[in-house]
């Protein structure tokens, strides 16, 4: 026996002397340990490392905690992290795996084998080297494990010894000895026996056949399992018979029910699990699933009745199925909507998204449902039930968040009756919108309470279609409950054009519809008998064209012509630019339009069409309204209208002869004759281009004197270059110096003039007054005060005397922005319409163009820029009201809208571009935007335009479909048309369809 150490007498016991443990002064074990009594002892397939060293200490009559710190022994201290618990596992390092190796007799590759936490951490210890073990615990630490067998593993070990075993989901059953090995947290589990459930043996061997023949069993049973368990938390109806009685025979004598059917949810609901998870599994059934949803995501359960059916069958509840049909929620619905959406796109990664379960959906883990340990029915007073946990993976904050979000969709559900929030609204300052949108797009992922408080509110908030088709139903149903019922057969003659003809395309789309969406149209009298008599609405162009000419007088009354609408011009929400912009294309291109509409218009604005460009009328108009307060002279190039009406009209000048006589009529009505175009074009001739320069003073003279005789200069040069350099003293910049001062005072004087006629200091670079370069001077004061402030020194004192003239002559931001602040001010104490909300003036011209971005970018801005805003009335309400009106992609939609009149279709090139707007980049955007995420308002607008304008199959055949139909007899057609036929079984059925009617290809 080896001499006692005092660092190893703590740890010693009458019992360890009796085994035969005696620690050695290094640690190690001594022989008669090793080559004990206790013989061979072999691990059981798939065992806890715990499990079996517990079993290794019952063989040498030792407690658990006495082997651990015999294999975690370092220097007489036990190297051994964590607690010990019943259900704990414990990870060893190499060191300590060898001992162990030694203890039991069992080489270290067959214990790798069997125990498959042998391996699989190399713990740290709280002591530096030596062997090392780490204890842990949790469902989530720990892999699923169960107690094995006690038949199992009397025959496998010769005693009747518990053990712990890692256990798939298949072998919760030992179909041999008729046991249920139960997983139950804070014990070592629990055998249940079986003998009154056959049903749960003949499962077992349906789970196992299931996994030997479907590659996706084993996910399929996890998704079943996260089903079965939904229904086990809901109130068991009273037609559920099989639970109950299973789950009274299983129950053990000295049980709580209640703890009972926690702990036992995985027991009772297996077969039913099993049989579900066959069901999804089936590859027949799930292409059910497919015909039956017809490509529509679902809705509710109801939708597919094969499937539901088919599961009411298999579990022997035949009610099962009415109750799941009202389900738009919960595991089952996501897996069905998982199965239809993947099969636009059959990728691996979708397939692997099919099988993946949300965190929402899982069964909770029994640690989080059962206390610590099971209640003795005998103790009085009985235990405190367990605070149940968070459901893992939602936070306080989400949670907080949601039902703020909630409280803003309750009122505007209260205000509106629906929730198809337009992404982009921010209803009372809350995105709304937005919010709701996320949560469409994860409406599977949530929730169930979630789920049920927004159902609560509106149903239809995730309905698998557009919100703007909802918007409109429930416009059209407002309607059918204030006009009466909708005359399909008659056209719709109650409605307006735009839901009139939007209530026809439903009809005409009536088969294709989602179930769902055929469900809301019979509730506003649209069913299929009445969408097929259905008529297109007829357009009343005459009252349309009565409409757009009193929007025209109104425009025309406050800006006293038509040249100024674009076709962007929204005047009091009626799109005037658009409705004018297709007259003027009918009248030019294909004079339809009868002569009494074109007086009318006439008669508002001789000039609205003119022969010539809109943007030459639109400058000839700003030129008359300046030389109505300004005589004209052409002397002097029209310097007194300003910079670009006075660069235009010397350009009308020097092109007087080439101009249209009616362009020549009206510029005569502004002074603009012969003569005087003479006179300006000789003035253009005969001036400078640069002014003269003044004389030069000082130190510019010196300089001017060197640069024209070098040879003067060249033996200064050559003295200064030899002797050293006199140090300077740091002086000021311009405004201190005595000899410049009067240079200042005349630069000043010019700024004072300046500020006097435009109220402002804020100078183009290239700006002169009176010859003075008073642009170029203010340019470089600004760049001297920037670069004093970079070098932190203090501003020059002479720079007050321009703020005194314009505290705003030296923004910190860009000068043009400022120009067109003062452009603006200038034009509201002019008198002149503004109102940002109604976007007057029109986006289309520039002093609205800088509106609309200063609005945008209103967050952005400089504080001092807003309170600028905020002096001519654009504040933050209004900016976000402005920029909330606008919808880009509807001005788009408008240019496609025009292209589509003139030529027929969308088919467009990449590179074109509609009345400046670049049409084919932005359609071939929307394009891929659908095929990514879905149709968007902007194609659904676009599809009613032209119905081929986003085809399955390539753009280059489109085009060259289009290029066909307009030119059928050139040669390039008719070698395409001839490619069409040989390739004709591989063409798509629509493009056979097209070749067919349009008469390319005989049918």
């Amino acid at each position: 026996m080896a001499p006692r150490s005092s660092t190893t007498a703590h740890s010693r016991k009458p019992g360890n002397e009796r085994a035969g443990y005696k620690p050695t002064p290094s640690g190690g074990i001594v022989p008669s340990l090793i080559g004990g009594a206790a013989g061979q002892v072999a691990p059981l397939h798939g065992e806890l490392t715990l499990s079996f060293l517990t079993r290794l200490a019952a063989r040498y009559h030792l407690a658990i905690r006495d082997l651990l710190a015999a294999v975690t022994d370092v220097g007489g201290l036990r190297n051994l992290t964590g607690m010990l618990y019943p259900d704990s596992e414990i990870h060893l390092n190499a060191q300590a795996r060898a001992r162990v190796s030694v203890l039991c007799g069992v080489a270290p590759h067959v214990l790798e084998r069997a125990l498959p936490a042998w391996t699989r951490e190399e713990p740290c210890g709280r002591y530096e080297g030596g062997p090392v073990g780490r204890l842990m615990r949790g469902e989530q630490a720990v892999a699923a494990w169960g107690p094995a067998c006690p038949g199992c593993t009397a025959a496998r070990t010769g005693r009747r010894v518990p053990a712990r075993r890692y256990l798939g989901p298949e072998e919760r059953v030992c179909a041999r000895h008729r046991y249920w090995l139960l997983f139950l947290p804070h014990t070592s589990g629990l055998p249940v026996p079986l003998t009154g459930c056959p049903e749960v043996i003949e499962a077992h061997r349906r789970h196992v056949r299931l996994l030997r023949r479907s590659p996706t069993g084993a996910q399929a049973f996890e998704v079943a399992r996260a089903v079965t368990g939904t229904w086990w938390e809901q109130p068991w109806p009273g037609e559920e018979q099989q639970w109950p009685a299973r789950l009274e025979v299983t129950r053990p004598a000295e049980a709580d029910p209640g703890w009972w059917k926690v702990a036992a949810r995985d027991l009772v609901a297996y077969p039913e699990t099993v049989a579900v998870a066959r069901v999804l599994a089936n590859p027949r059934w799930q292409q059910h699933t497919l015909t039956q949803a017809r490509g529509h995501l679902p809705y509710r359960l109801g939708e597919i009745p094969a499937l539901l059916a088919e599961l009411a069958d298999q579990l022997g509840r035949p009610w099962l199925g009415r109750r799941l049909a009202a389900d738009t929620h919960g595991p089952l619905f996501t897996w069905a909507h998982s199965l239809v959406r993947i099969h636009a796109a059959p990728t691996p990664a979708a397939h692997k998204a099919l099988w993946k379960m949300p965190p929402t959906h899982r069964p909770r883990p029994l640690g989080d449902l059962l206390p610590g340990r099971r209640p003795d029915p005998g103790s009085e007073p009985p235990a405190p039930p367990r605070t149940v946990k968070r459901l893992r993976g939602h936070s306080l904050q989400a949670e907080q968040a949601f039902q703020t979000g909630l409280s803003h969709a309750h009122l505007y559900h209260q205000r509106h009756g629906h929730l198809a929030v337009p992404k982009e609204d921010v209803p009372n300052g809350y995105q709304l919108g937005q919010w709701i949108a996320n949560l469409r797009t994860s409406h599977t992922r949530m929730p169930a309470h979630q789920a049920a408080a927004l159902n609560g509110i509106a149903p239809w908030w995730n309905a698998p279609w557009s919100t703007l088709w909802q918007r409109t139903w429930h416009q059209a149903r407002t309607h059918t409950r204030t006009h009466g019922p909708l005359e399909p057969a008659r056209g719709f003659p109650t409605t307006s054009y735009s839901l009139g003809e939007w209530l026809y395309l439903q009809c005409t789309r009536y088969p294709a519809l989602h179930p769902e969406q055929q469900r809301l149209l019979t509730q506003i009298g649209i069913d299929s008998s009445t969408a097929a008599a259905a008529r297109p609405p007829r357009r009343s162009y005459a009252e349309r064209f009565q409409t757009g000419l009193a929007h025209a007088a109104d425009y025309a009354a406050q800006y006293g012509q038509l040249a100024t609408v674009g076709q962007r011009t929204v005047h009091d929400g009626f799109p005037l630019g658009n409705w004018l912009a297709l007259l003027r294309n009918r009248h030019r291109d294909r004079p339809q339009v009868p002569a009494d509409r074109i007086q009318a218009l006439n008669a508002l604005d001789p000039w609205w069409n003119p022969p010539w460009n809109l943007k030459w009328q639109r400058s000839y108009n700003h030129a008359q309204d300046a030389a109505a307060d300004h005589p004209l002279r052409p002397e002097t190039g029209f310097d007194n209208l300003g910079d670009i009406t006075a660069r235009w009209l010397r350009r009308q000048c020097s092109a007087y002869d080439q101009l249209h006589p009616q362009q020549r009529q009206l510029l005569a009505g502004i002074g603009i004759t012969t003569e005087v175009a003479r006179t300006a074009r000789e003035h253009a001739r005969t001036a400078s281009r640069t002014p003269a320069a003044a004389p030069a003073v000082g130190g510019q003279a010196g300089h001017a004197r060197r640069t024209a005789d070098p040879a003067t200069t060249g033996p200064r040069r050559v003295r200064r270059a030899a002797e050293p350099k006199r140090p300077r003293e740091p002086r000021s910049r311009l405004g201190h110096r005595p000899d410049l001062r009067p240079g200042f005072e005349t630069a000043l004087a010019h700024a004072r003039a300046w500020h006097a006629e435009h109220g402002h200091l804020a100078v183009p670079r290239a700006a002169r007054h009176d010859g003075f370069p008073l642009g170029m001077w203010l340019f470089s004061q600004r760049n001297r005060a920037k670069q004093r402030a970079r070098a932190g020194q203090p501003p020059s004192p002479h720079l007050t005397e321009l703020a005194v003239i314009d505290p705003w002559w030296n923004p910190p931001w860009d000068l043009k922005w400022q120009r067109n602040y003062y452009r603006a001010r200038d034009h509201i104490e002019a008198g002149n319409p503004f109102d940002p909300v109604a976007r007057i003036p029109a986006p289309s011209t520039v002093l609205g163009s800088w509106i609309t971005r200063a609005c945008l970018q209103y967050d952005q801005l400089h504080p001092d820029q807003q309170h600028l805003l905020n002096t001519i009335g654009i504040t933050g309400d209004v900016a976000h009201a402005r920029t909330r009106r606008a919808h880009p992609w509807r001005t788009a939609v408008e240019h496609a809208h025009a292209f589509a009149e003139i030529h027929g279709h969308l088919a467009v090139p990449r590179d074109t571009v509609q009345d400046g707007f670049p049409l084919g980049q932005w359609l071939n955007k929307q394009r891929y935007r659908t095929r990514k995420t879905g149709p968007t308002p902007a194609a659904h607008a676009l599809t009613a335009i032209d119905p081929w304008w986003n085809p399955p199959w390539g753009m280059v055949w489109q085009l060259a479909y289009q290029r066909a139909r307009t030119q059928p007899h050139t040669p390039t057609t008719r070698r395409w048309i001839h490619k069409q036929r040989r390739i004709w079984p591989l063409l798509h059925p629509h493009q056979q369809h097209l070749l067919t009617t349009t008469g390319l290809v005989a049918g």
